[in-house]
């Protein structure tokens, strides 16, 4: 990654998304501070290739319903060569 790392959280609650930044946090060793955290859908999709290094998203693998409301999210990101890490 970068010197200047952008790093963004997503999470469909804050709690969800404080899960997403300690994970991330933990394997990209980036300080909680440098992470936004983002619950609103549409901030992600706004974003385009480059602007960001990692997307951080949070899903419940036994919960179809929560993961099909981030579904989208994910397909947006992959369309838009975002690069991204589902956390379970």
């Amino acid at each position: 990654m970068k010197d200047s790392q952008i790093v963004i959280v997503f999470g469909l609650t804050q709690e969800e998304a404080l899960v997403a930044q300690r994970t991330i946090n933990n394997k990209v060793n980036c300080a909680p501070e440098n992470i936004t955290i983002i619950t609103d859908p549409a901030a992600i999709f706004s974003l385009r290739a480059g602007e960001v290094n990692l997307v951080g998203v949070k899903a419940h693998a036994t919960d179809q319903q929560q993961w099909s409301k981030l579904m989208p999210v994910c397909r947006f990101m992959k369309a838009n060569d975002i690069k991204f890490q589902i956390i379970k």
